[in-house]
């Protein structure tokens, strides 16, 4: 795998994470929590993937 498969699929891996692996044992936040979020229109899934985008740029330093 070259390099930009690799960070592909860490990305992967960190979705699935976020949305059922780290919300297995998560009182506060268990699994189905973030879907049943969305479509209760409670946050949108752009919102969540412009947070993501911030958070990424800003640990790149790359923030404008």
């Amino acid at each position: 795998m070259n390099t930009r498969e690799l960070i592909i699929a860490n990305v992967q891996d960190l979705v699935a994470d976020f949305l059922y692996y780290d919300r297995k044992e998560d009182e506060e936040l268990g699994r189905g929590d973030i879907e049943k979020a969305i479509l209760e229109g409670i946050i949108k899934e752009s919102e969540i993937a412009d947070i993501f985008k911030k958070e990424l740029h800003s640990g790149l330093e790359l923030v404008p």
